[in-house]
C-alpha cells in the first residue's frame, strides 16, 4: 500500500464525536452521517459552467490524475470534489503521493523527510486561488532509494463548478534550488451540484492504516493519490452521497471489478473479476442539507495484481431513483519484499494546512 509508517486503524467511525444515528458494519463496512462543518477555506471567483454532463464532468476528473515522473522526484496526483452544501460551491482536494525513496532525509534525532505542497488555480489565465499545505515525518530509519511507497500531502480549495488550469508544486524542504522543486499543470473540469436527483461525489482511496486527510470532521485517513494497493492490504473507500430523500430508506451498492485486459498473446488473468461485492440498506439523515458519508473498507484477499475499478450506486427507495455509476481506478500489486531491512516507524509528524 502507498504510505510509510502505518500506526493502526483508522479513525473515524464518528463525524462529530456523537452517536450517529446509524451505524452499519457489514463485511467491514462503515457508515457515518455528520453535520457539515468546515473551516474558512481560500476562495476562488465565480466560474461558468463547464457546459458538460456531471458524469462527464465526473470521468474527465478521474482521468485528471497521473504520474509526475520528471524532475528531482516522482509524485502522483489526483482531483476530488465533495459538496459542503447544495450552495455551488465546491471543495476541490488536490492530492499528492512522493516517491519516498527520491526524497532527501535529514537526522535531526530522527530521520527528518519534510514537503511542502502548493495548488494554484487559474480562469482565464489569472489566479484565482492558491492553498498550500507542508508535513514533516520523523522516522526511525532511512528510507531505501528504491521505495516507492508514498508520502501523502493535499490542498483544498472552494471554488464554483467550471474548467481551471492548475499549477501543482512539490517542495522538498531539505533540498535547495532546482532539486527541491518539482511541479506538474494542466487543465481540471469541476462537476456541478446535480439537482436533478441523487448523486455520489468522488471515490477516494485511502491506505490501511491512520492518516491525517479530513474529508468530513471526524474522519481521518491516508489519502492514497497513486491508488496503488498490496494484495494483503484493506484499504478505505470513502464517498459522500446527495439529494436521497431525507428520513427514507436507501440502498447502496459497492463493488471491486477486475479492469484487466489482455496485452500479448496467450495472456490469462488468473484472478477473480469481481472479488468483492456489497449491497446493504441505510437511512438517509432527515436534514436535506447533510449528505450520506460513507467510509467502505475493502478486503482483497480474492484479488491478483492488476489493474481493478470501484463502482458504487445508491437507489433511493422512496423514488427509485438511482445514482449515476461513480468509479474510481486502482492497480493492485504484490507485497514488497523488504528482506532483512529494519523496519521504519514513524516517531513524530506534522501536518499543517490542506485541511
Amino acid at each position: 500500500m502507498s504510505g510509510l509508517a502505518r500506526r493502526g486503524h483508522a479513525r473515524g467511525t464518528r463525524c462529530d464525536g456523537s452517536t450517529p444515528e446509524q451505524s452499519i458494519r457489514l463485511a467491514a463496512l462503515f457508515l457515518v452521517f455528520s453535520l457539515p462543518v468546515y473551516p474558512a477555506l481560500p476562495r476562488a471567483a465565480h466560474a461558468q459552467g463547464s457546459g458538460v454532463s456531471t458524469q462527464d464532468a465526473f470521468s474527465q476528473l478521474e482521468s485528471s490524475a497521473g504520474s509526475r515522473k520528471a524532475g528531482a522526484f516522482p509524485f502522483d496526483y489526483q482531483h476530488l470534489v465533495f459538496y459542503p452544501s447544495a450552495a455551488g460551491e465546491v471543495d476541490l482536494w488536490t492530492a499528492v503521493s512522493v516517491h519516498a525513496g527520491r526524497v532527501r532525509g535529514v537526522f535531526e534525532g530522527g530521520w527528518k523527510y519534510e514537503l511542502e505542497l502548493r495548488t494554484i488555480i487559474y480562469r482565464d489565465g489569472e489566479e484565482i486561488a492558491r492553498d498550500e499545505s507542508r508535513v514533516r515525518h520523523l522516522l526511525n530509519a532511512l528510507i531505501p532509494p528504491r521505495t516507492t511507497d508514498g508520502f501523502p500531502i493535499q490542498t483544498r480549495i472552494r471554488v464554483l463548478p467550471g474548467e481551471y488550469r492548475y499549477r501543482i508544486e512539490v517542495r522538498d524542504l531539505n533540498w535547495e534550488g532546482d532539486r527541491a522543486l518539482n511541479v506538474q499543470e494542466g487543465e481540471v473540469v469541476v462537476p456541478p451540484f446535480d439537482r436533478t436527483g441523487p448523486f455520489v461525489s468522488s471515490v477516494a482511496v485511502a491506505a490501511d492504516s491512520g492518516g491525517a486527510w479530513s474529508p468530513s470532521p471526524g474522519v481521518e485517513l491516508k489519502l492514497n493519490a497513486a491508488k496503488m494497493v498490496q494484495t494483503d492490504a484493506r484499504p478505505f473507500v470513502y464517498f459522500e452521497v446527495y439529494g436521497l430523500t431525507p428520513g427514507e430508506t436507501h440502498r447502496g451498492e459497492v463493488r471491486l471489478v477486475s479492469n484487466w485486459a489482455p496485452m500479448g498473446k496467450g495472456e490469462t488473468f488468473t484472478g477473480v473479476r469481481q472479488p468483492f461485492q456489497l449491497q446493504y440498506r441505510g437511512t438517509t439523515p432527515d436534514e436535506p442539507e447533510r449528505p450520506v458519508r460513507s467510509v467502505l473498507r475493502l478486503e482483497m484477499k480474492d484479488t491478483r495484481p492488476g489493474p481493478y475499478k470501484v463502482l458504487v450506486r445508491f437507489t433511493d427507495a422512496a423514488t427509485g431513483e438511482k445514482t449515476e455509476v461513480r468509479a474510481t481506478e486502482i492497480r493492485v500489486r504484490d507485497p514488497e519484499d523488504r528482506g532483512a531491512e529494519q523496519p521504519i516507524a514513524e516517531v513524530g509528524d506534522e501536518v499543517r494546512g490542506g485541511r
